[in-house]
């Protein structure tokens, strides 16, 4: 005779497999209120000193600490949990900081965000599953790097020790622009060379709306001495 189970099509809860929780946040959200607010550098702004609405800013920074919050929360750490001993106390401490920081610049949110680009992130330096130790954990999310069958881990210009998840780092840089452990400001850079580039269009602009000599006038006042 089959089973309840069976006959209705539902789960016997006290046999079945503990789910495991997704490893990661939908960041579906951040990134599309981030598309909002960091026009691509490629197209030609309508407006050069144009600038976002804080309204928008706020929203990326809420929307991010809400993404580490809910990894603080998954996996027990910082002040939503015990936080561990050791090397976790760091990363319990990080997380926190991180929140933090994205709270207070959704309070008083900046005038542009000084986050890095697409390209910085693509092109930061991958670290080979090969050169992992088991010791080694995302100083973000606390994982160990190889829980991961395939980790995706990147390495931080700023120090060779500085690694990461790169879907934990790269949302932090989009926005931030700076490394989460010694705050190297990697977006500095684009933003002086964002700040030269709208510096010579003004030139450009200048240049092109200046009245120009009136050679016929000049003619009139030469033939006048000649």
């Amino acid at each position: 005779m089959a089973s309840y189970e069976v006959e209705h099509n539902t789960e016997d809860l006290s046999t079945a497999t503990p789910q495991a929780h997704p490893r990661r946040p939908d960041l579906s959200t951040f990134f599309a209120t981030l598309s909002e607010i960091t026009p691509n550098p490629a197209e030609a702004r309508t407006r050069e000193h144009a600038v976002p609405v804080p309204g928008d800013v706020s929203a990326a920074f809420r929307s991010l600490a809400e993404v580490f919050d809910y990894i603080r929360r998954e996996h027990d750490i910082g002040a939503a949990g015990a936080g561990g001993d050791g090397e976790h106390q760091h990363d319990s401490a990080l997380i926190d900081q991180m929140i933090e920081a994205l709270l207070q610049g959704a309070d008083t949110p900046p005038r542009e965000v000084e986050g890095v680009s697409e390209e910085f992130c693509a092109t930061l330096d991958r670290v080979p599953r090969s050169s992992l130790k088991e010791s080694q954990s995302c100083p973000i999310c606390s994982n160990p790097f190889l829980d991961d069958p395939y980790p995706l881990v990147v390495r931080l210009p700023c120090h060779p020790t500085h690694l990461f998840d790169l879907e934990c780092v790269t949302p932090w840089l989009r926005l931030r622009g700076t490394c989460p452990l010694d705050r190297t400001d990697f977006g500095k850079k684009q933003r002086e060379k964002d700040a030269e580039r709208r510096k010579q269009a003004e030139k450009r602009r200048a240049a092109l709306a200046a009245p120009e000599p009136n050679d016929e006038e000049d003619e009139e006042w030469d033939g006048m001495y000649a």
